[in-house]
């Protein structure tokens, strides 16, 4: 690409940087911006002993085609191994696949390829306000930022991509003149929120992989990961609870202290012989924007020129797919179509000048 198109890439989860890598791989000037101090979103990982663990349970089934893609095209096809894993209530077992060095190596992978191809990606910045430039020779857009440190930055940029919650995105617009209708479309997108417990524990709490409770419990659902993939060097037995609710819920606004002993006060009652000393340590996350619940009634995959929204709530394949809870694939695919629409549109760009 003889002259690089500037991109300001919002949000360093699993779609921003499958978006910035393949922008950066199409020879784009690739720039993204993360608030929080590390990337994956929801795919986030932290160290249990020797070996990374993401906060919220994830696999990789058969059908998922951009996710092996995006594997191979990395050359980490070698680090995916399927195990056997059993689902309580199912006759079957279910062959799930998970990486050597879990999902970590994925988002090392990606940053790695977004930085040899002179991009850059920058942790600790909130986007506040996207605007138009009010100068004719200077990029299009302007991007407010506040850091860690509480200062104020500005970047500029030929074209954004976002890739965060639909309501955040109308709230950091507002001098952009998108249509009313657009911006009423995207505050009807409803979420659902998440809080997830993370335990590494001393003994395996079940031999299944995945068990569905009731909906009325602080947890809905049990995943025994080390079941699947065996202890490893974790030091433990990782199991999950993942509870999601509505924000408006009591629970979402208790301490995580509270939250830990409502959840193993339920997991106790399952089983009497779980004790707080059975639990090595443990880590809570919160996740406000976990699943859309519905879609905009309106296209708005690019809602004013140059402004592209990469965002499942746009997928098909996005809300009201229960199956796919964590849905990396989904994400892969929406990014990659996203990425041919503006690969697609600069091309065209071109062709008028």
């Amino acid at each position: 690409m003889a002259d690089k198109m500037s991109i300001c890439v919002i949000g360093a989860g699993l779609s921003g940087l499958v978006c910035g890598y393949k922008l950066a791989q199409a020879g784009f000037r690739v720039q993204v911006v993360e608030q929080q101090s590390t990337s994956g979103g929801m795919l986030a990982c932290i160290r249990f002993g020797s070996e990374y663990i993401e906060l919220l349970p994830h696999h990789i089934r058969k059908s998922d085609r951009a996710l092996i893609g995006l594997l191979k095209d990395l050359g980490l096809s070698e680090e995916l191994q399927w195990y056997d894993s059993l689902w309580y209530g199912r006759a079957g077992r279910k062959k799930l696949g998970y990486l050597d060095n879990g999902f970590h190596s994925l988002l090392a992978a990606l940053a790695q390829e977004i930085t040899d191809r002179d991009g850059i990606i920058q942790y600790g910045y909130t986007v506040t306000e996207i605007a138009e430039s009010e100068d004719p020779t200077r990029p299009r857009y302007r991007v407010r930022c506040i850091l860690a440190d509480t200062t104020s930055i500005i970047l500029e940029c030929d074209t954004i991509l976002y890739t965060g919650s639909c309501r955040n995105l109308v709230h950091i617009t507002h001098p952009l003149n998108i249509p009313t209708d657009f911006r009423d479309s995207l505050m009807d997108v409803t979420y659902q929120a998440n809080m997830c417990l993370l335990l590494l524990m001393k003994y395996p709490f079940t031999e299944c992989y995945s068990r569905q409770i009731e909906d009325d419990e602080p947890f809905q659902r049990i995943i025994q990961h080390t079941s699947m993939v065996g202890e490893r060097r974790y030091g433990g037995h990782v199991l999950y609870l993942s509870g999601s609710f509505q924000t408006s819920a009591p629970l979402w606004t208790e301490s995580d202290a509270e939250v830990f002993k409502i959840f193993l006060k339920r997991l106790q009652y399952m089983n009497p012989s779980v004790s707080r000393s059975s639990i090595k340590t443990w880590r809570l996350t919160r996740t406000r924007y976990a699943k859309p619940l519905n879609r905009p009634m309106d296209d708005l995959l690019e809602p004013v020129r140059g402004l592209y929204v990469c965002s499942l709530a746009m997928s098909e394949n996005g809300p009201n797919d229960n199956d796919n809870k964590y849905r990396m694939d989904a994400c892969i695919s929406q990014a990659l179509s996203t990425v041919a629409k503006i690969k697609e549109d600069f091309s065209h760009e071109k062709e008028l000048k």
